[in-house]
């Protein structure tokens, strides 16, 4: 019986540990991290109050464990530079012209890239979190670095370990997007999705020249999470000033509307 009261003991201790961890800490054993206890609505606005207020709570405390304070001020800086935007249904999704040459992917020193191809620009992202992307100017023979390593709008959210990148040019100025998403567990069958479209320009005219991120876009939708590189891809609905930015995820093509005042 006493052996019975110790195990009781252990469970219940065990029980109320991960249940502390998961609501106030974002510690989880499960895949894609601590589910939130907020439920699904038409109101994003709502949904993001409420993760804030019962999820990301303890941030500002964890933050000082995982971050210094010169990274937790450029995230904040950089998060100030997305403006969020409404995410509509599209019935095309242009495919890239590297599609064929093995997805848009290359392996180099057994790291994964995404790449895209504009006249004599390839762009390149790397599969991880840490997103470190890169342009090649062919012409040129010149690399160039893509800041992409602060683009979140949660710091402990479900990361996706892939990314995605096209080259668009708007009025002359050769602008690189890079899709990133991240996702955040809620209670029920739907997850919330947050889609990050960044745009990195040049800081001269000169194409080689240092990259900056001049522009940012979020979109928000309900799905299951997927861990699978193919569930999402990006594209626009043309190089030259383009109009809206394509996103393919899953079976659904979307759009997302360009503001040309952040290019």
């Amino acid at each position: 019986m006493k052996k019975l009261v110790i195990l009781f003991l252990i469970l219940l201790i065990g029980y109320v540990g991960l249940s502390f961890s998961e609501k106030y800490l974002g510690v989880s054993i499960r895949p894609y991290g601590a589910p939130v206890y907020c439920d699904v609505s038409p109101n994003i606005d709502n949904v993001l109050k409420c993760i804030k207020l019962n999820y990301m709570k303890f941030d500002s405390y964890m933050s000082d464990w995982n971050n210094n304070i010169s990274n937790t001020y450029l995230s904040s800086r950089i998060n100030r530079l997305y403006q969020d935007t409404n995410m509509e249904f599209s019935d095309i999704f242009n495919n890239k012209s590297c599609t064929n040459r093995n997805d848009c992917q290359v392996k180099f020193n057994d790291i994964l890239y995404k790449i895209d191809t504009y006249h004599s620009l390839v762009g390149y992202v790397r599969q991880q979190q840490n997103a470190q992307g890169y342009t090649y100017n062919r012409q040129g023979s010149e690399w160039s670095n893509l800041p992409t390593q602060q683009l979140w709008k949660f710091s402990r959210s479900y990361k996706f370990p892939y990314h995605d990148i096209v080259i668009g040019q708007h009025n002359g100025k050769v602008i690189f997007y890079i899709l990133s998403m991240e996702a955040v567990p809620l209670k029920g069958n739907y997850d919330l999705l947050i889609g990050s479209v960044t745009a990195f320009c040049s800081a001269e005219e000169d194409k080689t020249s240092k990259k900056y991120i001049c522009g940012g876009y979020r979109f928000y939708f309900y799905d299951k999470i997927q861990a699978d590189s193919k569930h999402f891809s990006l594209s626009l609905d043309r190089r030259e000033n383009p109009t809206y930015a394509l996103i393919r995820y899953g079976q659904g093509n979307y759009k997302i509307k360009l503001n040309d005042k952040y290019q």
